[in-house]
């Protein structure tokens, strides 16, 4: 929402876990953009390689696993 807020997504434990707040275990990859963006990303009506091109997000962390959630998409 407008609100924005904290996500994550947790692919390293055993079952995996998504939630809102801090993540369980460390980040590899942070990535920030706006809610608009980030619900467009995971409806999958905006590609992640395209969210990244023109400035719209930002990335902190391990660039290959960054662009292997694309895949996952």
């Amino acid at each position: 929402g407008d609100g924005g807020g904290t996500w994550y997504i947790d692919l390293k434990t055993k079952g995996g876990s998504a939630g809102f707040g801090k993540p369980p275990v460390t980040a590899d990859v942070v990535m920030s953009m706006s809610s608009a963006d980030f619900v467009k990303m995971f409806t999958v009506k905006l590609k992640p390689f395209i969210a990244f091109m023109p400035g719209n997000c930002s990335i902190k962390g391990d660039m290959i696993l960054t662009w292997s959630l694309e895949k996952m998409l």
